[in-house]
This record gives structure tokens, C-alpha cells and sequence, in this order.
């Protein structure tokens, strides 16, 4: 019971000055990511496409009117028949002897002239009108339409937290290997203020005939060997700065101002519960392709709609054409070649394949959970190891170094044991940014990352 005890306390100590996963820096980077990344970009269009679907399904209920202008050339007037046309004129002229008060077989007055017979529709027609429709009801295709968009807009959300959850990893990353480096540079000055004081030391020993030009020999190589350590650091550091760059586009001139800092972190295994962007995402594309079958076989719905026209220039109407006209249209798809059905079919297949894919991405993220808790927890314990190993390399240096001075020790074992405490403190850091990392990665498997910035 006392080594678990210990480690939470170790991990007390990390996490009291720092008890979020990220600091400010992190949050400036992953701020300044999240503005350049595409994929977010590409998501938050493809949501405003999806908005813009959902003003056309609503705008279904709208009114459409419209103007019209056309102009048509018949090859002559459509005219009554002949026999009808006789009779008319004959009409027209006892109705002219009746009005005189002439009898019915009396020959009608010259100079009396008969108007002609107008035709039913003259050939040059020029008409212009205004015609409106007018939805009032879809048969339940729009509401289930809308219902579809809404979910397929989560789709988007849930996507676009999945790759901010990667950026905050993506940044961490880096960030945490700058502040790897950085910490080992620090080991490194560390390391050379000992070799200059053994160097002070060893030019007093030579001058008194305690020791030989070889031993300075040996100290100055190992000198360059720091030298050549620190300036693979700083190869390795430039490198970092320009992924960094690549994810935030900041400039290097502000790169070069982070101080990075590599802190442990405690991650409570009974927090890790939430259900991961992925399957959320997953969730609404199955309800989305519900509705979307929904509104396929919302076709075979009776349709309603209202209509009407209005003719703006009544001159070349037909003595058959309404000035105006309005109504109500009934339709009813009874059969359509049954594409209403294929169109339902496809979008219970794509629930399927979402389904299908829901239940593999379920089952490698339960794998992953029992892996990375593992991962995690042996990191955790290896910072315990790790800290002990520094404290019995830097006795055991204390040790030698005294023997040394003494006489009683040669200047490699001196050496050897900096070297095992610069190796010690070196691999504590790496196994600070190893726990780290299991941290997140844990935490980002479980959906908890972007709770926890």
C-alpha cells in the first residue's frame, strides 16, 4: 500500500503548480493553430453548405412568383368554322331588321354594313403575365429534410472537435519535446560547471605533481563531447520551431520567446467515460440517414399546393382565355418508377455502413482504453524509479569525487559517475515527457482532452 501512496504524492508535487494539461503558452499555440488549420476551415464550410441546405428546405413554403413575356406567331388565325361564321352574320342581320322593324324576310337596307367575325385567336399573340405556386404542404419531406441537415450539422461539430482534440496532441507534441530539449541543455550546463571545477582542480593536482596532462586531456574531451551534445540540441530545437511554425504559422522570431515547460500530469482513471467525437459523429450520421430515408418515402405522400395567374396584357387573349385564374392542385405520386424506394433503400444501406462502422471503431477504442491505462500507469510508476536513480547517481558521484580528491579513485571513474548522473537526470526528463504524453493520449481516447485545456 505504500508505493501507491508515494507515487500520487510524487505526482502531487507535479501537478499542484499546473493542474490543467496545458499552460498558457500551450493554449497561444493551440489558439493560434486552430485559426490556421484547413481541416477546421474545410468543416466550418462544409456546416455553412449544410445551413444553406436547410434556408432552401425551409424557403420550400415560400411563394414563387414569376413574370412572364412571350410572344408567338401562329401560321393564321384560329377562326371559327365557316358554316358557324354564316350563321353569326346571319344573326347579326336580324338582329339589324328587328331593331328597324322590318319582318323577317325582308331584304336588309344597302349601305347597312355587317361586322366581321372576330376570330377565336389571332396569329401574333404577345402576352405578359405574373403566375405564382405556393407549397402548403410537402407530405413531410421538408420536416424530415431539416431533421436530416441538423443532424448531418452535428456531424460537422463532432468532426471538428476531433481535429482540435488532434491539434491540442499535435501541438503538446512539439511543445513538450522543445521543453525535452531545453531541460537537457540544462543538464548539459549543469555537467560543465562540474568539468570546469574538475578542470580548476586537476590544473592545481598537475602543477603540484598529483596528476598528469592525460587527465586534463580526458576532461577537455569530455568538454567537446558537451559541446558537440549542445549543438545537436540546438539543430534538434530549430527543427521543432519550424513543425511549430507549420502548425500555428507564428514567426520564428516569437517561437524563439517560448519557454517550454515539462510537467507530469495526473489523469483519474474514473474520469475516463466520455464517448470519443468519432462515434459521436457516428451517432448523428445514423440519425441524419433516418431521416433522410424518411423523406425519400415521404414522395408517396399526397402533395399540396395553391396557384394562380394573372395576365398583364389582356389585347391578344383568346375569346377562350381567363384574365386571371387561381387554385389549388392535389398530387399524389403513385408510382414514380420506383426511385422514391431506391432513394430510401440507399440511405438505410448508408445507416448500415455507419453502424457497421461504429461497432469496429467502438471495439479498437475499448482495446485502446485497457492499452493506454496500462501505458500510463507504468509511466507513472517509472518517474518514481527514475527520481531514485537521480539521488543514487549524484551520492555516488559525491562519493567518488571525494575518493578522487583523496587519492584513492582515478579520474575515468569520476567521469563515469557524471556521466551516469547526466544519463540519471536526462532519463528522469524523458520519462516526465513519456508520462505526459501517455497522459494525453489517454485522455484523448476517452474524449477528455478538450474538457481539460
Amino acid at each position: 500500500m505504500k508505493k501507491p501512496i508515494l507515487l500520487w504524492a510524487l505526482l502531487w508535487t507535479f501537478t499542484q503548480s499546473h493542474a490543467q494539461f496545458f499552460n498558457e503558452e500551450v493554449k497561444k499555440l493551440y489558439q493560434k493553430a486552430t485559426e490556421k488549420n484547413d481541416t477546421l476551415q474545410l468543416y466550418r464550410l462544409q456546416k455553412e453548405e449544410t445551413t444553406v441546405d436547410m434556408q432552401s428546405a425551409r424557403f420550400s413554403f415560400l411563394p414563387r412568383v414569376a413574370f412572364t413575356g412571350t410572344y408567338t406567331r401562329l401560321n393564321d388565325d384560329i377562326v371559327f368554322p365557316e358554316n358557324l361564321q354564316t350563321l353569326l352574320m346571319g344573326t347579326q342581320g336580324l338582329l339589324i331588321k328587328e331593331k328597324l322593324g322590318m319582318g323577317f324576310n325582308a331584304a336588309l337596307p344597302p349601305g347597312i354594313p355587317l361586322q366581321e367575325v372576330d376570330p377565336i385567336q389571332r396569329k401574333n399573340i404577345l402576352k405578359g403575365n405574373v403566375n405564382a405556386q405556393w407549397l402548403l404542404f410537402s407530405g413531410f419531406k421538408v420536416s424530415n429534410a431539416l431533421k436530416a441537415y441538423q443532424h448531418q450539422q452535428r456531424v460537422y461539430d463532432q468532426l471538428a472537435v476531433k481535429q482540435q482534440t488532434k491539434l491540442w496532441i499535435d501541438v503538446a507534441e512539439v511543445y513538450d519535446k522543445m521543453a525535452l530539449l531545453q531541460n537537457a541543455d540544462a543538464i548539459i550546463r549543469s555537467s560543465e560547471k562540474i568539468l570546469n571545477e574538475q578542470t580548476r582542480f586537476v590544473t592545481a593536482a598537475i602543477q603540484n605533481g598529483l596528476a598528469t596532462p592525460l587527465d586534463r586531456k580526458r576532461l577537455e574531451l569530455a568538454q567537446q563531447k558537451l559541446e558537440v551534445k549542445k549543438l545537436e540540441n540546438k539543430t534538434n530545437m530549430q527543427l521543432l520551431r519550424y513543425k511549430l511554425h507549420q502548425l500555428t504559422d507564428m514567426p520564428d522570431e516569437e517561437l524563439q520567446l517560448l519557454r517550454p515547460e515539462l510537467v507530469a500530469v495526473a489523469l483519474a482513471p474514473e474520469a475516463l467515460t466520455n464517448t470519443r467525437p468519432e462515434i459521436k459523429a457516428l451517432d448523428e450520421g445514423i440519425a441524419a440517414t433516418g431521416y433522410m430515408e424518411k423523406a425519400a418515402m415521404s414522395d408517396y405522400i399526397p402533395k399540396l399546393a395553391a396557384f394562380g395567374q394573372y395576365e398583364l396584357r389582356d389585347k391578344d387573349l383568346s375569346l377562350l382565355d381567363p384574365r386571371w385564374f387561381a387554385g389549388v392542385r392535389l398530387q399524389w405520386n403513385v408510382f414514380d418508377g420506383l426511385t422514391a424506394r431506391n432513394n430510401a433503400r440507399k440511405a438505410v444501406l448508408q445507416r448500415q455502413q455507419l453502424e457497421v462502422q461504429k461497432k469496429s471503431a467502438e471495439d479498437m477504442i475499448r482495446l485502446g482504453q485497457d492499452k493506454l491505462k496500462e501505458d500510463y500507469n507504468m509511466a507513472t510508476q517509472k518517474l518514481a524509479l527514475k527520481n531514485a536513480e537521480i539521488k543514487l547517481a549524484e551520492d555516488t558521484y559525491d562519493f567518488v569525487d571525494k575518493q578522487y580528491r583523496n587519492g584513492l579513485a582515478a579520474l575515468t571513474e569520476v567521469l563515469d559517475a557524471l556521466n551516469d548522473v547526466e544519463k540519471a537526470k536526462f532519463e528522469y526528463q524523458q520519462a516526465v515527457y513519456d508520462q505526459r504524453q501517455a497522459a494525453l493520449k489517454a485522455a484523448e481516447l476517452n474524449g477528455l482532452l478538450l474538457n481539460n485545456p
